[in-house]
């Protein structure tokens, strides 16, 4: 069963995700919140395995209780919702770690994947908003020393970082390279660790600003 906790501050909006995500039998919502001070101390006090958080709440923003979630002892899994196609909040959230976004007028199956991808540890990305939030984050960020981190890379991580980057999930690009899906996920975590960061969404925008993957060729996480 996948835990989450929604935070929201229209009660409205919280109870329509609420039936849209108990719908699916493998998801229960533990706890909502109306902002992100509540928020923090929801997941602090429950540790859920998802969040979901609107981006803009008063008070402490969904942001703000991100960032704070993230550096707990055992951080759940954050996805954020969007009014926005792009928000420069969104490159600070990448950066912090989250794993996922989504508009909050996507579609009610939309949200569950999400919820279902990020629970078993990989990433996803609204489709309307991939290849433009990509391209902003490659073009403001500076990738003098991308160079050198790539070169801590074998020839086989290179091509998993590359398959990773282009949506393939780790079922999809263990058939690829020949690995179990076991094993996939190993040398996931070993390249993230290995170019220092966070998740397959930043992974996925390195290898953009490095030319790993050409712009025609990238397609949403999943």
């Amino acid at each position: 069963m996948i835990t989450v906790l929604i935070a929201d501050d229209e009660q409205l909006t919280r109870e329509s995700l609420r039936l849209i995500l108990e719908a699916d039998e493998e998801i229960t919502v533990v706890a909502d919140a109306a902002d992100g001070r509540e928020a923090v101390a929801a997941a602090t006090a429950l540790s859920p395995n998802v969040v979901v958080t609107d981006i803009q709440m008063p008070g402490m923003d969904g942001l703000a209780a991100a960032l704070a979630i993230k550096r707990l002892a055992h951080p759940p899994r954050v996805v954020m919702l969007t009014s926005f196609a792009v928000d420069d909040y969104l490159f600070t959230a990448l950066k912090a770690g989250v794993d996922g976004f989504l508009l909050k007028d996507s579609h009610p199956h939309e949200l569950i994947t999400a919820v279902k991808v990020v629970a078993r540890g990989e990433a996803i990305i609204s489709p309307s908003m991939t290849r433009t939030l990509i391209q902003r984050h490659t073009v403001a960020e500076p990738t003098a020393g991308a160079q050198e981190r790539l070169r801590l890379l074998g020839q086989e991580q290179r091509t998993l970082l590359s398959l990773l980057a282009q949506g393939l999930s780790n079922s999809e690009i263990g058939a690829r390279l020949k690995m179990s899906e076991s094993q996939v996920k190993v040398h996931v975590s070993r390249v993230l660790r290995l170019l220092r960061l966070a998740n397959r969404v930043q992974a996925a925008i390195f290898a953009y600003s490095v030319g790993l993957v050409p712009p025609a060729s990238y397609a949403p996480l999943r």
